[in-house]
């Protein structure tokens, strides 16, 4: 780890000085020393195995255990903001990640993140690598194993105090570090603190802490569901061949701050030879503070009227560059507080009296809550018409920044980053002059999840045969497991009532006008002066006297307040230079809403409306509970001893699951709301609909090792494997989103998503045959063959739905889960290392990975599968002498497809597909030990500062950009 613990004199590695007739050891320490530990445990191990040691773990500039695993053979990882999230092994994605061999809860199992609304799942950003003492990756099951990973398990193994020498051991750190492009240094460091009594009694207690600051600019606006290619644009201009346009365009600030901190605490007490009683206790905590500012740029829906002017459009019918008139100018402000909080909690009994017969059993129970709170405001710098500014009667619109223009023309040029000017004709200084915002709209939501899981397992082994050679071993064990997940997304919604909305669904039967909908209550989301009444949209013999004739979107009262600009509340004004690091937005200088103000999303819109009370509804259609229930067993039989040049594992694992969802629909066509609009509110009448599904999966496996010589191995394994369905799939109903026109001031259907509580698992046969070649000085190569056929991959395929809004309905896209057709992952891994004896040491190694499934898109069939990139390498060179240490790595992708887009497009529904572009980062270390006891360090992360780059179908179009960001640490160790 980082503080490089010692270990006692039995697990110390240590090989023969290079004088004969001397008996002295030359002992191994460091980075060297970690990796030949994590050779040994490859080559040990009869399964198909990668290892990080703690040394390991704590010598490279790792934020997190995600990225602790990215040098590893056949490891990919993902990444966001600056940060490892989710592993990939051999580029799939439906792995599971365990705690010493049991049930781990992180809080990132599911979430949401930015103005999109993304869904993820798996992410173990918020795991501290400082508190693991070493981690496991198995890439072949055998069956004690737990099961739910389709490509593999990930074991994070905490520290036994009996394991380190003798009384008291004590080690740490302490860094600063600093991004990239934001100021300031922040402050990490990390304890442990350990004591073994003679092998009886060992306590170890860890402590993590860090704080980051982190920027990144990004392209968004690809979750806007109305992209078009033939019809939907209002082109000024006369455009003789159809183009792609995007709905928008987001350019986007980004500044993050997150803030963990972690702790454990270990005791193992062995009253008796025979008999080790242990106790692991692991938490952590997660604050991720977001803030952002975008730039939002229309192109070729609702709220442009599309090109005018010159403009080029290739051959793909991709528009490269050109000017485009739009009739909104406006910038959003965005801030997403999200904070994690895990424990996991172990308890486990070991009996050994070194006869034929031993057994253990291990208790878990873990849970973790997630809270994450979200403010928006949008200013608005073209001229925006509102309600009146009176309190009661119809009163006529008026515009608050009377001197912002009516449209503005902004030029487009393309690339990854796409950049935007002011066209001619238009204010050079649209987003820098306090004269033209309008502070146009609020709103704020949140989300919430609840997990909780608890397993026992005992397992047994027998030896029929313990001698040296022909040793046969048998093994059985039981499991019980359950694990539920409470997610709830909500919004903080205002209640007009005192301002003299109507409750439509009060009014009484005999009252309603025949044909009307009265499902609407006294509550609204948008806070926006250009939302009038509902009660305008009452029929005239329901409306009270005060609004006799008025319309909502014409001649409505003022319904809410204020009404700031940028002149008369400066102090809401936040100004950011070099926006989105310079040369993407006209003049590199925009006014913002201040986003420091909006970090409690309820207390900040409260104070905007002190005179109108705000309450968190949860939105039904985006609430689901999923419980998982597990039971299972295994036989199993080992073959081979010591003294073997064969070891043979075959068992079989068998898995009872019971899964029951509740998922929310709406009670009927026609449901009531908590709020004016669908768009406006949170469904209100909805029903819960429960799947309850029981299915048993048999699981074989065989593994295989064969020593064909002292340094020579032959490993071969083949074994049915499953992997469970994402919750969110499972679970979520039919959430939708509108966007308003302002040509005709209604609110339409833009895209929705959904869940799918029928999918089935994740199921494959797996096959993997190895060669090892180990040599010299911690000398090794290898190459593997793996195979999957896999039965059948949930996939999110976008249909075209229709969907009633403002203006009577329309089709748009709609993603959701399916279980498509099979797949088959195929490909090779290649690894080598060595270390010289004067300090030089490499490790590097190549995977390929090539799947083939029945997706398709308008231009490609048998695409390959989500995430998965075809060729992967990595590679790192150390060197270790005297007391200096450098250390550089380099980890690269190539192109990978991420799924598809679907949108409607007139009568089409167009799909295409999603592709990020390769990525490569370098990594590095340096350090000096100034005495036995006492290091210095620092390390960079991502120095080239690499880009991701996703494209939608053309390399020209793109859809996603983030920037690289690099970050610097600085500090010190210890250790005594």
């Amino acid at each position: 780890m980082a503080m490089g613990l010692a270990a006692s004199p039995a697990s110390a590695q240590s090989e023969p000085a290079a004088d004969e007739g001397t008996e002295s050891e030359i002992v191994v320490t460091g980075f060297r020393a970690s990796l030949e530990n994590a050779l040994n445990a490859k080559r040990d191990s009869n399964l198909i195995i990668e290892s990080v040691t703690a040394e390991d773990i704590g010598k490279f500039p790792d934020q997190n255990v995600a990225e602790s695993l990215q040098r590893l053979p056949g490891i990919q990882i993902d990444r966001e903001n600056g940060q490892g999230s989710k592993v990939r092994i051999r580029g799939l994605e439906q792995n599971v990640t365990l705690l010493n061999g049991e049930l781990f809860v992180s809080g990132l199992e599911v979430y949401k993140v930015g103005e999109g609304n993304y869904n993820r799942n798996d992410s173990l950003e918020g795991v501290p690598s400082e508190l693991i003492g070493g981690i496991e990756v198995f890439k072949s099951p055998n069956a004690s194993l737990l099961e739910g990973g389709l490509g593999g398990i990930v074991n994070l193994k905490t520290r036994n105090p009996l394991d380190l020498q003798d009384g008291l051991t004590a080690a740490g750190n302490f860094k600063m570090s600093k991004g990239s492009e934001i100021g300031g240094w922040e402050p990490a460091g990390a304890a442990v603190l350990g004591y073994n009594f003679n092998d009886r009694l060992g306590i170890i207690a860890s402590f993590s802490y860090e704080q980051t600051n982190n920027h990144v600019n990004v392209l968004g606006g690809d979750n806007r569901g109305n992209w078009a290619f033939a019809d939907g644009r209002r082109d000024t201009a006369t455009v003789p061949t159809n183009y792609y346009a995007p709905e928008y365009r987001y350019i986007t600030d980004r500044d993050q701050y997150r803030r963990r901190w972690g702790a454990s605490l270990g005791v193992n007490f062995r009253p008796t030879d025979e008999l080790e009683v242990s106790a692991q206790y692991f938490h952590s905590d997660l604050k991720i503070d977001t803030r952002e500012a975008s730039v939002k740029f229309p192109f070729g829906q609702g709220e442009s009227q599309g090109l005018v002017g010159s403009y080029n459009i290739n051959e793909n019918g991709v528009l490269t560059d050109g000017t485009v008139r739009a009739q909104s100018a406006e910038v959003i402000s965005f801030v997403d507080v999200s904070k994690i909080k895990s424990d996991n909690l172990q308890f486990g009994i070991d009996w050994d009296n070194d006869t034929n017969f031993r057994a253990s059993i291990m208790a878990d129970y873990s849970s973790s809550k997630m809270g994450r709170e979200v403010a928006n405001n949008d200013v608005r710098y073209t001229a925006y018409g509102v309600r009146g500014p009176g309190t009661s009667g119809p009163q006529p619109g008026f515009i608050p920044n009377p001197a912002a223009p009516a449209t503005f023309d902004f030029t487009y040029k393309n690339g990854d980053f796409p950049s935007f000017g002011i066209a001619p004709g238009s204010p050079q200084d649209l987003f820098s002059n306090p004269a033209y915002g309008f502070f146009k709209s609020h709103w704020a939501f949140g989300d919430r999840s609840d997990i909780k899981g608890h397993s026992i397992r005992a397992d047994f082994g027998y030896d029929v045969d313990d001698s040296d050679t022909n040793t046969i071993t048998l093994s059985a064990g039981f499991r019980y497991g359950q694990r539920t997940v409470d997610f709830t997304s909500g919004r903080y919604l205002a209640d007009y009532s005192g301002k003299g909305e109507l409750d439509a669904t009060a009014i009484p039967e005999a009252e309603r006008v025949p044909g009307y909908s009265y499902n609407w209550t006294p509550y609204g989301y948008f806070q926006d002066g250009a939302i009038g009444y509902k009660i305008c949209d009452l029929p005239e013999a329901n409306k009270p006297a005060a609004f006799a004739g008025c319309t909502r979107f014409g001649n409505s009262p003022a319904l809410i307040t204020p009404y700031q600009t940028l002149t008369s509340n400066p102090e809401r004004v936040e100004t950011i230079d070099n926006f989105a690091g310079g040369g993407h937005v006209a003049g590199d200088t925009v006014l913002v809403a201040d986003r420091s103000q909006m970090t409690n999303a309820l207390q900040w819109i409260q104070s905007l409306y002190p005179d109108t009370p705000f309450t968190f509804f949860a939105d039904p259609l985006q609430t689901y509970r999923v419980k998982e229930e597990t039971k299972s067993g295994y036989v199993m039989a080992d073959m081979g001893g010591l003294d073997d040049p064969y070891h043979l594992n075959v068992g079989l694992r068998i898995v009872n699951t019971s899964l029951t969802v509740d998922q929310n629909q709406p009670a009927s066509a026609d449901p009531s709301y908590w709020g004016t609009d669908s768009w406006n509110g949170v469904l209100r009448d909805f029903t819960t609909d429960r799947v309850v599904r029981r299915y048993t999966d048999f699981l074989p496996s065989v593994n295989a090792v064969f020593d064909l010589s002292e340094g020579d191995k032959v490993r071969f394994s083949a074994a049915r494997v499953v992997a469970r369905q994402p919750l969110v799939s499972l679970g979520q109903g039919f959430a939708t989103q509108f966007t308003r026109d302002p040509a005709d001031d209604l609110f339409k259907f833009t895209n929705g998503s959904r869940g799918n509580a029928d999918l089935d698992p994740f199921r494959a046969y797996q096959f993997d045959l190895g060669f090892e070649h180990y040599f010299g000085n911690q000398g090794l190569l290898s190459a593997g063959l793996f195979w999957k056929e896999v039965d059948s991959f949930i996939v999110n395929e976008t249909v075209a739905v229709f969907v009633n809004d403002q203006a009577g309905g329309r089709l748009g896209p709609v993603s959701q889960p399916a279980n498509g057709s099979g797949g088959r992952v195929k490909g090779f891994e290649l690894a080598g290392q060595y270390a010289f004896d004067f300090g030089l040491g490499f490790t590097a190694n190549y995977t390929f990975s090539d799947t083939s499934t029945d997706f398709s898109t308008d231009f490609t069939d048998n695409l390959p599968l989500p995430g998965v990139s075809k060729h992967s390498a990595n590679g790192q060179i150390y060197f270790e002498k005297y007391g200096f240490a450098a250390r550089a790595s380099y980890s690269w992708r190539s192109k990978q497809y991420l799924g598809n887009f679907g949108f409607a497009d007139g009568t089409t529904t167009r799909t295409l597909g999603i592709y990020q572009k390769s990525y490569g980062q370098l990594d590095g270390q340096i350090s000096y030990k100034i005495t036995d006891n006492f290091e210095v360090f620092a390390e960079a992360i991502n120095i080239t500062k690499a880009d991701t780059s996703v494209y939608l179908q053309f390399p020209e179009l793109p859809f996603r950009y983030e920037s690289g960001s690099r970050r610097f640490y600085g500090g010190m160790k210890f250790n005594f």
